[in-house]
């Protein structure tokens, strides 16, 4: 039987062997002499000349002029897929890591260099590329900080659209102004701004004179609040252990309970504890049901009914009293300010109310509490007016669920996306010119995952028709010339 690999004969053999048989001169008999010393075939020499002859005829094959094109042509296969999938999730997403990317998906090599240069050209694409918004903006504006850096965030509280996403080179009041003005100058109208106390930037708005009312923020409120249930919270836990300490040592040393080990070391006397115990409970207990007596006077609508002004304010000025009455330093520090601001706080319900009880002041109590119930659930239940409402009362719950929309008291969607720009931030160590832009623009293109704003774009929440998608709009960044309003 024919032997399939042989290792007396060697590569360097095969070579010389097959090179002589191709010579025409060779001698008589020499395929069967070569056959007999290396222990192979005949057929086997007559196929390595074969092989040989086609390997010479392909090399000298006629090939075109000058260096090999560049295929550009991309197998995408799932191998591929899964290739891509393992190395994107082990890059950063700085330049370098871009340029390795490269290398590892595509098999191309670029220098940082000409990344940096094709990053800023799209940059400066994205910022030039400006849609029309046709609804007015209900503006939630606040500061996010990169190296000492500031940058003025400027979100719609409707439609969770980026409407300014600029960095500056101060804080001031003329920097904030300046910023305001050219949002004017692009065409975009704000309903309103609610923005925290800083004092630069509500003297931005001034200076701009921008003639939209200003909202108090209740994120930082209700922000502020929370910390202080949660120090609450932990001063009255740690008040119950002092007390059931010094409670089960006062047992110990009654005889009424066996402990091995040594004995426990009380630091205050159990009346002491047991007063300082009650009087936390007491102090979070109290300042819980008050906090909740203000969340509830702020809300707009209350069991199907419009809330009164009148009542909020009564309900807010009562609590701010009682709140100071419990003594503690905190607590009166947020009672003091909470009192100082009820007058800008109940602003939004005053606007609400004048608007409001005109449109529902002809109707049967029934149904304005069916209006306002329905408004309340409507996400829920997934209402729509024209197939779940009475046809009678369509165009007034159109209109009372405009106005209600409206109402708007947070920059809670400013800190959000604070939340989602500071990991870039902190990868790219600053605020690059081609960063910002490009983010804005990827932020108001793609569709929202989760939430009630599930399937749609922050551009078509915002009222944009035939807004591109987010893979045209990157096309159009690297293409030559400056991006326009689509048609």
């Amino acid at each position: 039987m024919t032997q399939y690999w042989i290792p007396e004969f060697t590569p360097e053999q095969r070579a010389a062997v097959t090179v002589q048989m191709l010579s025409p001169s060779r001698e008589w008999g020499f395929v069967t002499k070569m056959a007999h010393r290396y222990g192979v075939s005949r057929p086997l020499l007559y196929k390595l000349r074969d092989r040989l002859w086609d390997t010479l005829v392909e090399a000298m094959q006629p090939r075109p002029a000058g260096r090999p094109t560049q295929t550009t042509r991309l197998k995408v296969d799932r191998d591929f897929i899964n290739r891509a999938i393992v190395t994107l999730s082990l890059l950063k997403g700085t330049v370098r890591d871009l340029r390795l990317g490269l290398h590892l998906l595509l098999g191309v090599t670029r220098s940082v260099g000409y990344l940096s240069q094709t990053l800023t050209a799209a940059g400066e694409q994205a910022q030039a590329y400006h849609l029309r918004f046709p609804l007015p903006i209900l503006g939630e504006a606040d500061k996010i900080f990169q190296g000492r850096q500031p940058c003025l965030t400027v979100v719609d509280g409707r439609s969770f659209l980026v409407v300014n996403l600029t960095p500056a080179e101060s804080r001031d009041a003329t920097a904030w102004g300046l910023t305001f003005l050219a949002l004017q100058e692009r065409g975009i109208r704000f309903h309103d701004l609610a923005c925290d106390e800083e004092r630069g930037l509500r003297a931005g708005v001034r200076e701009a004179e921008l003639a939209v009312p200003l909202r108090p923020d209740l994120f930082h409120l209700w922000r502020d609040a929370h910390r202080l249930t949660q120090r609450l919270e932990k001063a009255a836990y740690r008040a119950i252990e002092t007390a059931e300490r010094a409670r089960r040592a006062e047992q110990k040393a009654q005889g009424l309970i066996r402990r091995r080990g040594r004995p426990l070391k009380v630091q205050v006397p159990l009346p002491e504890a047991e007063a300082a115990e009650a009087q936390a409970i007491g102090v979070y207990d109290a300042w819980c049901w008050l906090l909740g007596e203000i969340r509830q006077a702020l809300e707009p609508v209350s069991s199907g009914h419009l809330v009164s002004v009148a009542q909020s304010r009564a309900t807010l000025e009562t609590a701010v009293e009682l709140l100071r009455e419990l003594g503690h330093r905190e607590i009166t520090a947020f009672a003091d300010d909470l009192g100082e601001k009820i007058p800008q706080l109940l602003m939004p319900l005053e606007w609400l109310e004048q608007h409001l009880q005109p449109l529902l002041q002809g109707l049967e109590e029934k149904d304005q509490a069916f209006i306002l119930w329905a408004w309340e659930y409507r996400q829920q239940l997934g209402l729509n007016i024209a197939a779940d409402i009475p046809e009678n009362l369509q165009a007034v719950v159109r209109a009372a669920w405009d106005i209600l929309g409206l109402l708007h008291r947070s920059s809670s969607l400013a800190e959000s996306l604070h939340s989602w720009l500071r990991p870039y931030l902190q990868i790219h160590r600053g605020m690059t010119r081609w960063l910002l832009p490009l983010l804005q623009l990827f932020w108001n293109h793609h569709a929202f995952e989760r939430g009630k704003r599930v399937g749609h774009t922050p551009l078509e929440l915002a009222g944009v028709e035939n807004a591109p998608p987010l893979a045209n709009v990157l096309g159009l960044l690297v293409c030559p010339g400056r991006v326009v309003q689509p048609a």
